[in-house]
């Protein structure tokens, strides 16, 4: 599986692994079939992510404190936060040209990305001014910046171990000038009266959401959020991106229920699994009991929009 090739750890020299560590690094030689989706979570282990277009950057997880924090899941980097650089980040050679790519592994075939030259295009950040919400570790933003993206925001919950750590993360991988296009703010989603949110209403051209969906609770403050930064232009998007692994029953009504809802639209939606091969978006598979281990290899992509003020009449794409 290609995306968890993407990234290493790298420990402390002298640490010795306790029990929870050595099982966690070795579950996928010992389940072969279950994906590795979530990466982290220890503040002194360096999570390097392997771009093929940026080279290797180096992230630390949030030092959490207490239960209310570690309920963020900001102290791990999950794989729909991996593919989310992936895309936005760009690929690293011009179609057809297969290159050197560190980590290729078995999802790359002569010149196959993630996504096509049009589709590219429609997820570019370059030029555009961007917000990352629930960025965890500030890897998206991180990506977008060094992807040419104008002005760059990383957010997340508003508590000091937690954005600390993305101000850190920031500062390791973005420097000089790039250093200048991204600022580190704390948010919490649904609050568009903070001083923060109220000066950056429709501000950004993309709006980025990376396995931001696991909790139900959450669902109309995300879209709150999602709805008041997004730019009233024809242009601005919400790229959506989001893992299986809490269950499809807590993911599928943000899109079905929420989206339409809160004034956004769905422009784009499909499945994608760790390697690339895609299948089309569904609510239900399997008759709602699918097997947990088959759907950690897949993530929910997505491109959403202000809806029109018109009836749509363009209709959801799922290749």
């Amino acid at each position: 599986m290609l995306l968890p090739t993407l990234i290493d750890l790298r420990r402390p020299e002298g640490k010795e692994l306790d029990p929870e560590d050595i099982f966690g690094s070795s579950l996928g030689g010992v389940f072969t079939d279950d994906l590795q989706n979530q990466h982290g979570d220890d503040p002194d282990t360096v999570i390097v992510y392997k771009s093929a277009r940026h080279g290797k950057l180096e992230f630390r997880t949030a030092d959490i404190d207490g239960e209310e924090q570690r309920r963020k899941m900001a102290h791990y980097l999950w794989n729909a936060g991996v593919l989310m650089a992936e895309i936005v980040g760009g690929r690293a050679a011009p179609v057809g040209e297969r290159g050197s790519r560190e980590g290729e592994g078995e999802g790359w075939e002569d010149g196959k990305w993630w996504v096509g030259p049009e589709e590219e295009e429609k997820w570019s950040v370059q030029g555009e001014s961007v917000i990352e919400l629930g960025a965890g570790v500030g890897l998206g933003g991180i990506t977008s910046a060094l992807a040419g993206a104008e002005k760059v925001t990383i957010t997340d919950y508003p508590a000091p171990p937690i954005l600390s750590a993305i101000k850190a993360n920031v500062t390791t991988n973005l420097k000089g000038p790039l250093a200048d296009r991204a600022d580190v703010q704390g948010h919490l989603w649904g609050d568009v009266e903070s001083d923060f949110a109220a000066a950056n209403a429709r501000k950004y051209t993309r709006v980025l959401a990376a396995d931001c969906l696991w909790m139900l609770g959450e669902h109309e403050n995300l879209a709150k959020s999602m709805l008041h930064f997004l730019a009233d232009t024809p242009s601005a998007r919400v790229f959506c991106i989001a893992g299986f692994h809490t269950g499809r029953a807590k993911v599928a009504p943000f899109f079905e229920e929420v989206v339409p809802a809160q004034g956004l639209e769905v422009e784009e939606i499909y499945e994608m699994d760790a390697d690339g091969a895609r299948r089309p978006w569904a609510t239900e598979r399997d008759g709602g009991t699918e097997n947990i281990g088959e759907r950690k290899k897949w993530l929910v992509v997505a491109r959403l929009r202000r809806r029109s003020p018109s009836p749509s009449t363009t209709s959801v794409s799922n290749p």
